[in-house]
């Protein structure tokens, strides 16, 4: 499962992980996920950070989700639509830092990420 954090603590998650993938180039991931799947029983993964645009080809999507659903893994974005379509439903923990002044909030209405907003009748 995917834990996202929408807050920058990456060298507390790096330490936190077993496996630190945040070095290595976006077109090795799959073959870097394929691997771990291959040789490892447990461990917990740190994808790093995902920039805006962010963008694999579908197929190194799919391959990289057969880790996030065997393993913890653990990222860090400050956009989610950075992440593929594909992954939102295998999110199982949103981090978000609110600001010390108490005006963010976070709702939590059991829909996955990408659902649409539902619209009040007036």
């Amino acid at each position: 499962m995917i834990h996202v954090f929408l807050f920058s603590c990456f060298d507390e998650l790096r330490a936190k992980c077993t496996i630190d993938m945040s070095k290595l180039p976006a077109e090795r991931l799959a073959e870097e996920c394929d691997s771990v799947l291959q040789h490892h029983k447990t461990c917990t993964i740190f994808l790093g950070y995902l920039d805006v645009g962010w963008m694999l080809d579908p197929r190194h999507e799919a391959r990289i989700r057969n880790a996030i659903r065997k393993f913890d893994v653990y990222m860090i974005t400050f956009h989610l639509e950075s992440l593929p379509f594909s992954w939102k439903n295998e999110i199982d923990t949103l981090y978000i830092q609110k600001p010390k002044d108490g005006h963010a909030k976070a709702i939590h209405d059991g829909c996955a990420l990408q659902a649409e907003p539902q619209v009040e009748d007036r």
